[in-house]
C-alpha cells in the first residue's frame, strides 16, 4: 500500500521506488494533476526506454474497458516498456473495471499513469489504488493556509530569494487554489526583484497583485465606513479608465456576504481580532483595519439590509447595461450614509 502525501508528491515522483509501476493522480487541483502525470511520464520514458506514451481517455475506455490491458501487456513497436496513460474525463465513466486486471496481475514491463479529479475516500478507483503494493496513490489539492504559505516560502528558497513577512502574508492573500497559476505568478515576482533578491509588500502590489481589485477594495471600504469623499474619488477614477461598474458592484456583493459571516461568528463571541485573522479566504493584510472597523460599525441586521440593496444595484447592471455606473454609484453612496448614521447612532 503506496499513499504520498500531497507536500511529498514531487519529491516522491522524480524517483518512484523500481517496484511502482503504477499512478494515480487526482485532486481538486487539475493543473498539479497533470503537471506530475507528465512528470511521471518522463520517468517511464527515461527508465523504460519507450520514445512515446500511449494516451486514452475514459470516454473510449468505457466503452473499450480491455484496451487499456491490452496495451500495456503488448510489446512497443519500437521498443522498450510500454507507457500507458488514462485520463478521466467524466466521473460518471466506468474506468474500474478496466484497470482491475492490470491491479491485480501488475505488468512487470509497462507503465500505467491514471488522472482523474477529486475522489472520496470511499472511490473504488482510488480504493483500488491504495491496496495494491504495487501502485501508488498520490493526491493535489488546492494552495490554501499554512500550505499556501509553505509553498510559497519553500519556492523563494529555491530561487535564492528572501521573502519579507508582510510580502508573504500579501501573497497568501492573492494567491492559492490552482498551483500552477501562482507558481507563474511567483516566477513573474522573483524576476521583477532579481536585482535585489528581497520581496517587500511593494513588490508584490506591483507583480502579483490585481491594482484594479486592490482600488475596488478601497472604495467599497470608503462606502462601508461613510467616507463620501474618498470613494467619490475612487468612483471617478473608476469613471475616467473606463472601468466596469458592474464588476465593482459583484465585487462589493461578495464582500457584504463575507462580511455577514464574519459578523455572525463575532455574534457567537468570537473577538473581531480571532474573526479577522481566521478569514477565508483571508482578508489582504493593508485591509485588515478597515475591514474590522467595518465589522464593529455594521451589526448583521444592517450588513443583510445592506446586502439587500447592492444585489438589487447589480440586477439593474445586468438588466439595463447603461445605468450601471448610476445603479452601483447611488448604492454606494447609500451605503455610505448608512454607515455615517450608524455611527452617529451609536455616539449618541
Amino acid at each position: 500500500m503506496t499513499v504520498v502525501k500531497d507536500e511529498n508528491a514531487e519529491r516522491y515522483l522524480v524517483s518512484p521506488p523500481d517496484s511502482i509501476r503504477m499512478f494515480l493522480l487526482y485532486g481538486n487541483d487539475p493543473g498539479t494533476v497533470t503537471e506530475r502525470a507528465r512528470l511521471v511520464e518522463r520517468v517511464a520514458l527515461q527508465r523504460g526506454g519507450a520514445d512515446s506514451v500511449q494516451r486514452f481517455g475514459s470516454d473510449l475506455i468505457a466503452s473499450t474497458p480491455g484496451l487499456i490491458a491490452e496495451e500495456a501487456n503488448s510489446a512497443s513497436l519500437f521498443g522498450g516498456e510500454p507507457v500507458v496513460s488514462l485520463r478521466v474525463l467524466d466521473g460518471r465513466h466506468n474506468v474500474i473495471g478496466a484497470l482491475t486486471p492490470l491491479l491485480e496481475r501488475p505488468p512487470d514491463s509497462a507503465w500505467l499513469v491514471v488522472e482523474a479529479g477529486e475522489l472520496t475516500p470511499a472511490s473504488p478507483l482510488r480504493k483500488a489504488f491504495e491496496a495494491s503494493s504495487r501502485a501508488a496513490a498520490i493526491p493535489a489539492f488546492h494552495l490554501e493556509g499554512a500550505s499556501l504559505a509553505s509553498f510559497i516560502s519553500a519556492t523563494a528558497a529555491d530561487a535564492g530569494v528572501v521573502m519579507e513577512p508582510a510580502a508573504l502574508e500579501m501573497l497568501a492573500a492573492h494567491l492559492g487554489g490552482d498551483r500552477l497559476q501562482s507558481r507563474g505568478e511567483l516566477e513573474k515576482l522573483f524576476h521583477y526583484v532579481a536585482g535585489t533578491g528581497r520581496v517587500t509588500p511593494a513588490d508584490v502590489a506591483a507583480v502579483v497583485g490585481d491594482v484594479a481589485e486592490l482600488r475596488s477594495d478601497e472604495v467599497i471600504d470608503a462606502a462601508l465606513l461613510g467616507d463620501h469623499e474618498t470613494l467619490e474619488t475612487g468612483l471617478d477614477r473608476l469613471r475616467a479608465e473606463g472601468g466596469s461598474f458592474a464588476g465593482l458592484g459583484a465585487q462589493a456583493l461578495r464582500h457584504l456576504l463575507h462580511l455577514q459571516g464574519l459578523r455572525l461568528a463575532m455574534d457567537g463571541g468570537a473577538p473581531v481580532a480571532s474573526v479577522i485573522a481566521g478569514a477565508r479566504p483571508p482578508i489582504f493584510w493593508r485591509r485588515k483595519a478597515a475591514v474590522e472597523a467595518q465589522l464593529i460599525r455594521w451589526p448583521f441586521a444592517a450588513l443583510a439590509t445592506a446586502r439587500w440593496r447592492m444585489a438589487e444595484a447589480v440586477l439593474v447592471t445586468r438588466q439595463h447595461s447603461s445605468l450601471e455606473s448610476a445603479a452601483i454609484s447611488d448604492s454606494l453612496h447609500n451605503l455610505a450614509i448608512l454607515a455615517r448614521r450608524g455611527r452617529q447612532d451609536r455616539a449618541g
